[in-house]
């Protein structure tokens, strides 16, 4: 599945696909923009098909609700939500547009690679764990997202070699970036998410 969200500040091109033999995606994604913000977060279900579809889905649902909270109180209630469900990994993160400041927090493997246009690359770090119902400390990383930058996020699904990474960054824009999606990735046998997001 291919789909593209054209905001007025931030342009996003996403591909999913399932794992080989299944037929849903056990991944999840949610982006949005106000005047104040955007906000983007993907989950992934802890295994596949169906029961991780549920755990996303149900994690995603949460964002969408309260997604004009701030990420810590976000994180909080996902993580309220996987109580009885399987439970998901997620990355989450908002960018204020008066401050120029990226909220940034994971817990799991989903990536999130941020480019500048200095040439730089940042890469925000998630820590370990997944959401569970249990209670647990979340910690909100806050970084400078300049004007102009480029970012991809993408589930342990995918592996995005530094030279592609490159060549993403490049492109003039983000539909140009996913329509050679298959040489940009290299897919393992998992459930695939992949986001790339450019400001405008």
């Amino acid at each position: 599945m291919i789909a593209h969200h054209d905001f007025n500040q931030i342009k996003i091109s996403a591909y999913q696909q399932p794992k080989k033999g299944n037929r849903t995606c056990g991944d999840s994604y949610f982006v949005s923009e106000t005047e104040e913000y955007f906000i983007c977060a993907v989950a992934d279900g802890l295994g596949s098909g169906d029961l991780a579809k549920e755990s996303s889905e149900a994690a995603i649902a949460v964002i969408e609700k309260h997604h004009e909270e701030d990420v810590q109180s976000i994180m909080e209630r996902c993580n309220e939500e996987m109580r009885g469900k399987r439970g998901s990994v997620l990355t989450l993160f908002k960018v204020d547009f008066s401050t120029r400041e990226l909220s940034f927090c994971g817990i799991g493997n989903i990536n999130l690679v941020i480019y500048p246009t200095d040439g730089t690359v940042v890469r925000p770090i998630s820590y370990s764990g997944y959401l569970s119902g249990k209670k647990q400390r979340f910690k909100v990383q806050t970084l400078t997202y300049e004007e102009g930058a480029s970012f991809i996020v993408y589930s342990d699904g995918v592996k995005i070699s530094s030279k592609n990474q490159a060549m993403i960054t490049k492109m003039k824009t983000v539909r140009d970036a996913l329509r050679n999606i298959n040489e940009i990735i290299t897919p393992v046998n998992d459930d695939i998410t992949f986001l790339i997001g450019k400001t405008n």
